[in-house]
C-alpha cells in the first residue's frame, strides 16, 4: 500500500524525467523533486482556492 502512495506521489516528476531521456546517472533525483515540489505545490494551491 505504502509502495503504491509513494510511486503515485513521484508520478508526475517520474513522467518528466522519461520524457527528457535522464538517467540514474544523470540528475534524475534533481529533475524529479523539481517537478513534483511545483506540481504537487500548484495542486495544493487550486484546492486551497476552492476552499476560500
Amino acid at each position: 500500500m505504502v509502495a503504491v502512495l509513494t510511486r503515485g506521489f513521484l508520478l508526475p516528476g517520474d513522467i518528466v524525467s522519461n520524457m527528457l531521456g535522464a538517467s540514474e546517472t544523470d540528475d534524475r533525483g534533481m529533475i524529479r523533486t523539481l517537478i513534483n515540489m511545483l506540481f504537487w505545490n500548484l495542486l495544493a494551491a487550486f484546492v486551497a482556492l476552492l476552499f476560500v
